[in-house]
């Protein structure tokens, strides 16, 4: 049914500009004496070597805004936020400018003088979103939008696709694709000449994240990218820009993927290795057919499309509008639980509701429509869709093989629509070959991996390094998608690596895996 957003997390967006002071905010935290030269003499954020460039730029500038108030946490400690004017193209100043916006979150030990800029998923996931929620570290943390999302500059949400969503849901997977693929095409139209979106690709959000962290002063930060938030990182990385000295690359979804048939393959790992956990524990066994995840949610997708059922999803556990009739056919069934296997806390229950659903318990039945439902929902509210297209079909379109030819009903049904279905729509031109190589790169580099992780599986943090001449990989057992929160090994990890990337590293506590507990919702 939906545009597959490879996001973290799945967050409300922040609705409308801030204006003006905030008296009661702490201000950016700034060092005014290291300004970068790139907000006065408009040259190209990046620092590798080239020809001296004669391309005048728009002046970069940074006003501190009011935060809007879903950025409030809950832990009471305040936030900075702010507008951000960028170029709009770094080799054409003709273009001028746009807005991004940033959230600041201090550290709370004055000793750590690195900050670590944040780059959320999606793509068109927004990095202020986090900021209401991650934890604070001893270290400054600057979460840097994607152009299109946040709270303020141009929005590129499709507005199209939420308004859709009860009859999506209320239709068999087949028909709610033919329901999406319109609504997409409708938002299309709608952005068709928007100058922004035609520069909105992995290239131009590193150089914005680039371009903050110089106006904002610093000489010395690293980066840390989460999923698609990764290959911004690894777009730095190919960059190296002045002043990065480290990267943490957290679920790497690395530029020379097929997108196509990377989802194929993820998602078929990622069960398989569930079934395997679970036959070699009595307790698991116990939940499925035959003691197998894969041969139940198979019989139970094939039984569903024969005779699918349908369960009253209520708006005030959905929050949609109203209560809504979801078709729960196989594909559906795949749909919903999917993003269950980005979490490990989720991904325990995920044997007792497929073998609920085979013995048609109803408990089981209502918990997978409403849980799935909800991130279903939340995944389309909290991306900009308008981000993900632009950057797909111009960075990831010109090197896919088309979809993998793969006998797996479970991960066929997960896959999105193949970009060169989705892409003609949205009309951008083609990335340079460079966006589909592998980066080299000598900056210290950290690359987090879990081993259940359905959609950046740990062989391509692997990979990756290879090109990477100071890579330290971390993969731990038991663990999902994103494994830096939730942990006190892998944040005492990431603290080490910002305190000192050229450090060598203290992983060993990585190697002890987090056991599954296996258990019923």
């Amino acid at each position: 049914m939906t545009v597959r957003v490879a996001a973290f997390v799945a967050a409300a967006l922040i609705a409308g500009a801030c204006g003006g002071d905030d008296s009661s905010a702490p201000p950016l935290i700034t060092v005014p004496d290291g300004a970068a030269a790139s907000s006065t003499t408009g040259e190209p954020s990046s620092t590798t070597e080239a020809e001296p460039s004669t391309v005048t730029l728009p002046a970069i500038s940074i006003a501190q805004v009011d935060c809007p108030e879903s950025l409030v946490r809950g832990d009471g400690v305040a936030l900075s936020c702010g507008v951000v004017t960028v170029p709009i193209d770094r080799l054409d100043g003709a273009d001028g400018s746009t807005r991004i916006t940033i959230a600041m979150l201090a550290g709370y030990d004055p000793g750590f003088d690195t900050p670590a800029a944040v780059l959320q998923g999606g793509p068109g996931g927004a990095s202020t979103d986090l900021a209401a929620w991650f934890p604070q570290q001893p270290f400054t943390q600057v979460f840097v939008d994607q152009r299109g999302t946040g709270f303020a500059g141009p929005n590129f949400d499709c507005t199209e696709i939420l308004d859709a969503l009860p009859r999506l849901l209320g239709s068999p997977f087949d028909e709610a694709g033919v329901l999406a693929a319109e609504a997409y095409a409708d938002c299309a139209r709608r952005l068709d000449q928007d100058i922004v979106l035609q520069h909105t690709e992995s290239e131009s959000h590193a150089g914005d994240v680039v371009d903050v962290m110089r106006e904002l002063g610093y000489d010395r930060w690293t980066a840390y990218g989460v999923s698609y938030g990764s290959t911004i990182g690894l777009e730095l990385l190919r960059d190296e820009p002045q002043g990065l000295v480290g990267v943490v690359l957290d679920g790497v979804y690395s530029p020379q993927l097929d997108t196509n048939a990377a989802v194929v393959e993820s998602a078929g790992r990622a069960l398989d290795l569930i079934d395997a956990r679970c036959r070699a524990e009595t307790i698991c066994r116990q939940y499925v057919a035959d003691g197998s995840v894969r041969d139940t949610l198979e019989r139970v997708m094939d039984e569903l499309d024969a005779n699918p059922m349908t369960v009253s999803l209520h708006g005030n556990r959905t929050g949609l509008p109203s209560t809504i009739e979801l078709v729960l056919d196989g594909r559906r069934v795949a749909e919903l639980l999917f993003p269950l296997m980005y979490h490990e806390s989720l991904v325990r229950y995920l044997p007792a509701i497929i073998g609920g659903l085979y013995d048609r318990d109803a408990a089981s039945v209502e918990w997978l429509a409403h849980t799935g439902a909800r991130f279903v929902i939340a995944a389309m509210e909290g991306n900009d869709e308008g981000t993900y297209f632009a950057v797909q079909c111009h960075d990831r379109l010109p090197f896919v093989d088309g979809t993998a030819e793969i006998d797996d009903r479970f991960a066929t049904a997960v896959a999105a629509s193949p970009l060169e279905e989705a892409c003609p729509d949205w009309e951008r031109d083609a990335a340079p070959a460079i966006a589909n190589e592998a980066v080299t790169s000598d900056v210290p580099t950290l690359l987090l991996s879990g081993t259940f992780d359905p959609i950046t599986p740990p062989s391509y943090a692997e990979e990756t390094a290879t090109g990477l001449a100071n890579a330290t990989v971390v993969e731990q057992d038991g663990r999902g998608h994103g494994i830096w929160f939730g942990n006190t090994c892998i944040a005492g990890i990431v603290q080490q690596f910002v305190a000192d990337p050229l450090r060598e590293l203290d992983v060993a506590c990585a190697a002890e895996p987090v056991p599954v507990e296996w258990a019923r919702p």
